[in-house]
C-alpha cells in the first residue's frame, strides 16, 4: 500500500549550549547554521490512522572542534554547588554518568569540546575578565543574586537575542516572563543545570513521627483540597514531646528562621513583588494583600514562637550541641535531627533530599500550604542564592552558536540528567512513595520568580518587620523607599544597550 507522508513544520525553540573559550567568537565557522525548527512528522498508510512524531528537531552545524568554556560554581562547594555541568568521567554517581553521556552527545552533534572552569564565586571575576578582554568562556553559572548585581552593570547579554523558545519544557517560561524588563532578559535557568529545581523550597514530613502520633497524612488533606495553613498549624501543634533533660525531644517543626516566612507568604498567594500593566515593578504587600498577609503572619507567629512545638535550626543545633561536630553546619545538623525522628516537618529544598536517607520509615513531600481551600493553586518560590545562567557581554561571542548549542544541551539534559535527578533520584529513591512523586510534580509546576531576587532589592526586611510588628507599620516605613528601589532597577535595565 502506498505510504503517504505529510510533514508539518512548526516554529519551535532554538538551541543551546554554552560556553566557548574565546573560540565561541564570531570567527568560528559552521558548515550549516540554518535556523533551527522543530517538526511534527505524521506518517500514515491510506485508510489507517496517523501517528505523530513530535521529536523536536535542532539545527545542524559543525563548529570545527572549537572549545566552549563554561564558568560555573565549584561542584564541590558546600552550598549551591554547580552540580552536573561538566563532571569527572570516572564518577560512579548515576547523575554524573548521565551528565557525561549528555555532554558527549552535545560535543558529537556540534563538533565542539566543552571545557569547564570552576570557582567558589565566579561572579567575583566576570567583570574584571570582561574589562581585560579575558572572558574565555561563553556561559557563567552562579548565584542569581550575585549575577544580578553584575547584570545591572552591563556584564551580560540579553537572552532574547538567542533564537530560543523559552516555553519549551527544557527552559522555564515563568522565569522568562518574570525576569524580563523592557524586553531584556539577562539571566535564565534551563535544564542543563539542576540548580533551579534544587533551589525550590517546600515541606518534608517524617513518616515515623506521623505514625507515632497517629496523625492523618498531609497527602490525604491535599487530595481533599484541605492542605491549608490552618491544617498545617494543627498538625504542628499535635507533636510536642520536649525532653526533660534538655536534650532534643520531639517537635512539630524545625525551620530556618526568617526565610521560611518569605516562602510561605508566596505559598498563600501573597506576592511581594509583581509587575503592573506597563511592566513596572511594584509591590502590593501593604495594599491589596495587607489583610491576607496580616492574617497569615498572625497565625504562623503563634506556632513559630511556641517552643513546645517549633524550633529554629539554630535552637535545634544548640540543644544537641554534643553531636554538632558530626555535621558540617547548623542546617545539616537540624535536618539530620529531622531525619532521625525529632521533628514532624522541616522546610527545605529538593537539593537537600539526600540528607534524609536515615529516616527509618522515609519522608514525604508536601507543598507549601494554601491560605484556605478557596485558593486555586499552590505556589512556591526560588531560593535567592540558587544558581542561574548568564552570557558574558562580549561582542566577540557567536550568539547564534551559543543559542544552538545551549538549546540542544538543555533538551538532552531534560531527558537524561534531569530525568536521573528528578525522576529517579528524587522521585523514586529519596521521596519514598508514589504520592510524593506527584507532589513534586505539583511543586515543580508552581514556581514563581521575583525579579527583585536578581537585582538586590530586598523585601525580606519588610516581611520580618511585618512579622514582628504589623503589615501596616512595615508598609508605612518601606513603601516609598521600596518603590524608589524598584524604579532604580527598572531605569538601570532600560538604559542598558540591548
Amino acid at each position: 500500500m502506498k505510504k503517504i507522508t505529510k510533514i508539518v513544520s512548526v516554529l519551535l525553540a532554538a538551541l543551546m549550549l554554552i560556553a566557548v573559550f574565546a573560540s565561541c567568537s564570531n570567527q568560528s565557522e559552521a558548515v550549516n547554521t540554518e535556523a533551527p525548527v522543530a517538526t511534527t512528522e505524521i506518517l500514515a498508510t491510506e485508510g489507517e490512522s496517523t501517528v505523530e512524531d513530535t521529536t523536536p528537531k535542532f539545527a545542524e552545524a559543525d563548529y570545527g572542534g572549537i572549545k566552549f568554556g563554561v564558568y560555573f560554581k565549584d561542584q564541590n562547594a558546600s552550598h549551591y554547588r554547580g552540580m552536573y555541568i561538566i563532571p569527572l568521567e570516572n564518577s560512579s554517581d548515576v547523575i554524573d554518568e548521565a551528565a557525561v553521556k549528555r555532554n558527549l552527545m552535545i560535543e558529537d552533534k556540534y563538533n565542539i569540546e566543552l571545557v569547564g572552569m570552576e570557582s567558589d564565586s565566579p561572579n567575583t571575576t566576570v567583570q574584571k575578565d570582561l574589562a581585560a578582554g579575558a572572558s574565555n568562556y561563553c556561559l557563567v553559572l552562579d548565584s542569581r543574586r550575585s549575577l544580578g548585581n553584575l547584570a545591572t552593570s552591563g556584564c551580560f547579554t540579553n537572552f532574547n537575542k538567542l533564537n530560543v523558545d523559552f516555553t519549551t519544557d527544557w527552559w522555564d517560561a515563568n522565569a522568562a516572563n518574570d525576569y524580563e524588563i523592557d524586553g531584556k532578559l539577562y539571566l535564565m535557568p534551563n535544564d542543563v543545570s539542576v540548580s533551579n529545581l534544587a533551589g525550590c523550597r517546600f515541606y518534608y514530613f517524617n513518616k515515623e513521627v506521623l505514625e507515632n502520633f497517629n496523625l492523618t497524612s498531609p497527602y490525604e488533606y491535599a487530595e481533599k483540597n484541605e492542605w491549608t495553613v490552618d491544617t498545617f498549624i494543627t498538625m504542628v501543634k499535635s507533636v510536642s514531646a520536649p525532653s526533660l533533660d534538655g536534650s532534643v525531644g520531639i517537635y512539630g517543626l524545625v525551620n530556618e528562621d526568617g526565610a521560611v516566612r518569605n516562602h510561605m507568604l508566596t505559598g498563600v498567594g501573597v506576592f511581594t513583588v509583581e509587575r503592573d500593566s506597563d511592566g513596572m515593578i511594584v509591590s502590593k504587600f501593604g495594599t491589596d494583600y495587607a489583610e491576607r498577609a496580616q492574617t497569615f503572619l498572625d497565625k504562623i507567629k503563634a506556632v513559630f514562637t511556641d517552643k513546645n512545638v517549633c524550633l529554629t535550626f539554630e535552637e535545634a543545633d544548640r540543644m544537641d550541641a554534643a553531636n554538632s561536630a558530626a555535621y558540617s553546619d547548623t542546617f545539616k545538623h537540624a535536618r539530620g535531627l529531622f531525619a532521625n525522628g525529632h521533628f514532624l516537618f522541616t522546610h527545605s529544598s529538593m537539593g537537600t533530599a539526600n540528607e534524609y536517607a536515615e529516616a527509618v520509615k522515609g519522608v514525604g513531600v508536601i507543598m507549601n500550604p494554601k491560605f484556605d481551600s478557596d485558593q486555586k493553586s499552590y505556589y512556591h518560590m526560588m531560593d535567592v542564592s540558587a544558581n542561574i545562567w548568564g552570557i558574558p557581554a562580549d561582542s566577540s561571542l557567536d550568539l547564534e552558536m551559543i543559542g544552538n548549542v545551549m538549546d540542544y544541551w538543555a533538551y538532552v539534559s531534560h531527558t537524561t540528567v534531569m530525568e536521573s535527578f528528578y525522576e529517579i533520584t528524587l522521585k523514586a529513591k529519596r521521596a519514598s512513595d508514589p504520592t510524593a512523586a506527584s507532589m513534586l510534580d505539583t511543586i515543580k509546576g508552581s514556581i514563581r520568580y521575583y525579579i527583585t531576587d536578581l537585582y538586590a532589592v530586598d523585601t525580606s526586611g519588610m516581611i520580618n518587620n511585618a512579622y514582628n510588628n504589623s503589615v501596616a507599620s512595615a508598609w508605612k516605613l518601606i513603601a516609598t523607599p521600596l518603590q524608589k528601589n524598584f524604579q532604580r532597577v527598572y531605569d538601570k535595565l532600560c538604559k542598558l544597550d540591548d
